[in-house]
């Protein structure tokens, strides 16, 4: 009884893993936001700040004191790109109430997270501009080559936000064959919205 239940199981993840948008924990998924072209080696990411916003206000103002990029935040959510790939960021500013930026920066403890960036933070000097933030619902284009392997932070440069979890991780990775997001589902606690599919 206890092995049929296990293939049962087994199966049912395996099922889960198929669909589109849904990953199980630490697996690697092409979210509906991530378009990749191998044949170009481009990638194509949109990412909006505060993309769910008025969902966690719904359900009973649910970390709203925690901004997020797609839903989400804190580093619960690593994007992995292909070395040497071009990578074109849409960036929407989402937000009902304040103004946000996008950076790519190098990984920072808690303990030394700075108060705000500037451009000189920006790893291959890539943020939108300017870095304190665009406006409601407005939009950049970041346009960068995935130069180096290694792991970075995609964060919100404005003051306090990178301190207050307002980030996601960012790595380039060699030898895979397209960019992918893995989700820390041991940060990424249950009672929330879920980040967007």
């Amino acid at each position: 009884m206890a092995m049929a239940r296990f293939a049962h199981l087994a199966l049912l993840a395996v099922a889960l893993a198929l669909l589109p948008g849904i990953a199980l924990a630490g697996e690697p998924f092409v979210p509906s936001w991530i378009k990749n072209d191998p044949a170009a080696k481009t990638v194509a990411i949109e990412i909006v700040a505060d993309w769910n916003q008025v969902e966690r206000y719904r359900r009973d103002n649910i970390r709203t004191d925690i901004i997020d990029f797609n839903g989400y935040w804190g580093g619960n959510l690593t994007i992995v790109v292909p070395a040497e790939w071009s990578v074109e960021i849409e960036f929407i500013n989402g937000s009902s109430s304040f103004r946000h930026s996008l950076m790519v920066t190098r990984v920072y403890a808690q303990s030394e997270m700075p108060v705000k960036l500037t451009a000189e933070d920006a790893i291959w000097g890539v943020y939108t501009d300017p870095p304190e933030g665009i406006k409601i619902n407005e939009r950049r284009q970041l346009n960068f080559v995935a130069q180096q392997a290694g792991n970075y932070f995609l964060a919100c440069a404005r003051q306090t936000h990178l301190m207050d979890g307002h980030w996601i991780g960012f790595e380039v990775r060699d030898s895979i064959k397209q960019a992918v997001a893995i989700i820390d589902e041991t940060n990424f606690p249950q009672e929330q919205p879920p980040g967007r599919p």
